[in-house]
């Protein structure tokens, strides 16, 4: 059995009795509710589910259902409203249907079969629609659904995209870590070896044939020793240093201080030995501020000094060159006229990973685990570290810093200094 709850608005009982008379033939359940004011009329409407809301509009006194009409569409009420108006009150009919009524239809109590037809239409009307609306909410809620899917698929596939390039990073990260500790057993094994070998083998020729041996052979052995021990010394530090540096225990003490006066200390150091070799140690340029931690830099241009001397041969020239470069850096070049290298062992020469033993003019082995130290202290300093080399021209190592502090940090720099100093 089809049913419809209306809501009778005004009319009184006959209008009531009326309406449930012209249905009752029909087999058709009403199941009326009736309101005679205005605001109980809004209230029922917005708080209770109705297919249809029946308005009873009295010639005379339009005004009741003219308010519910219009209360009900400023409500936002998606309930039709059947307007039964008197039949001499045909020139309210529009008023009605713009107040917001789907109709108003002329009724004097006798049109059973067309007020029973329209209220079967409206309400047929009425349920599809509640059915229609039903469906697209569920559709609705199937697309935010299928929505919320796909995001929550595409959120997984970025967490495994991602996933995938951390595992491939710590992949390429592990393997480099496994090259340089192979590297640095290699160091240990090879390298600090060699001289313990020396070492210990000429001691031991010391002890056994001290009592037949010249002074001139005393001498030989013992510079020997000297210079296997001074290796194994050199090694050594480094070796420590880089570890030091590894587990961040490194003091970084950034400030500002005149590069030609770190140049200085090394050119104190190091001139007697280029002396020796006969190489001609020389500065040019105007020597910048930089700001710095000038302990490691220091070690930096020792370090290149030292390796310059060592691949220099005897007449050579050693070059401390100063420039301001375009983008505002100090920078400070190590340019020597010595062995050079080819373009493949330049661009490992930075790599731990890589097993790169080059010999000095005199059989020096290197390691270069000395570069590895300057290349990492000049980039904690937050500069950049380059090498141009050719095999039988030289090698020019050059490194930049930064000539300004941040904001926060920022005092009184020194002056700059010229320097046109050499030494031999």
């Amino acid at each position: 059995m089809k049913s419809a709850k209306i809501l009778l608005a005004g009319g009184g009982i006959e209008t009531e009795h009326a309406l449930l008379e012209a249905f009752k033939e029909d087999g058709f359940s009403i199941d009326l509710v009736h309101s005679d004011d205005t605001e109980e009329t809004l209230t029922a409407l917005v708080s209770f589910k109705f297919q249809l809301c029946v308005v009873r509009a009295i010639s005379d006194q339009p005004e009741f259902a003219l308010a519910v009409c219009a209360g009900a569409k400023e409500s936002g009420v998606r309930i039709p409203i059947i307007v039964l108006m008197d039949i001499d009150s045909r020139p309210t009919e529009n008023a009605f249907i713009q107040a917001g009524a789907l109709a108003a239809l002329p009724w004097d109590g006798s049109q059973d079969a067309m007020l029973r037809n329209f209220v079967h239409l409206t309400v047929v009307l009425r349920k599809s629609e509640e059915s229609l609306r039903k469906t697209n909410d569920h559709l609705l809620q199937e697309m935010r659904t299928i929505q919320d899917e796909r995001e929550r698929a595409e959120a997984i596939n970025i967490q495994y995209v991602e996933l995938a390039e951390n595992y491939a990073l710590a992949k390429d990260e592990l393997e480099k870590l496994n090259q340089e500790k192979n590297k640095f057993f290699s160091i240990i094994a090879h390298d600090l070896r060699s001289p313990f070998t020396a070492l210990l083998g000429f001691t031991s020729l010391l002890e056994q044939r001290v009592d037949v041996l010249t002074k001139e052979k005393v001498k030989d052995y013992a510079h020997t020793i000297n210079e296997s021990a001074n290796r194994v010394f050199k090694l050594l530090e480094n070796l420590l240093e880089w570890a030091r540096l590894q587990m961040d225990r490194v003091e970084y003490t950034p400030h500002f201080f005149a590069l030609n006066e770190i140049v200085a200390n090394t050119l104190e150091i190091l001139g007697p030995v280029a002396r020796d070799k006969g190489i001609q140690l020389k500065e040019c340029g105007e020597a910048p501020t930089a700001y710095a931690d000038s302990q490691t830099i220091d070690t930096v241009i020792r370090n290149l000094v030292s390796n310059a001397i060592k691949f220099t041969p005897k007449g050579g020239t050693i070059t401390i060159q100063y420039a301001h470069t375009p983008e505002h850096l100090a920078q400070v070049s190590i340019i020597d006229t010595g062995v050079g290298m080819d373009v493949k062992t330049a661009e490992a020469i930075f790599h731990l990973s890589t097993n790169v033993t080059t010999k000095g003019t005199d059989g020096e082995k290197g390691t270069g685990l000395g570069l590895l130290l300057c290349k990492e202290f000049v980039e904690r300093n937050h500069g950049k570290m380059f090498i141009k080399s050719k095999p039988g021209v030289g090698s020019t190592f050059s490194f930049t810093l930064p000539m300004s502090a941040p904001a926060a940090n920022e005092t009184e720099r020194p002056q700059k200094h010229s320097s046109a100093r050499s030494a031999f």
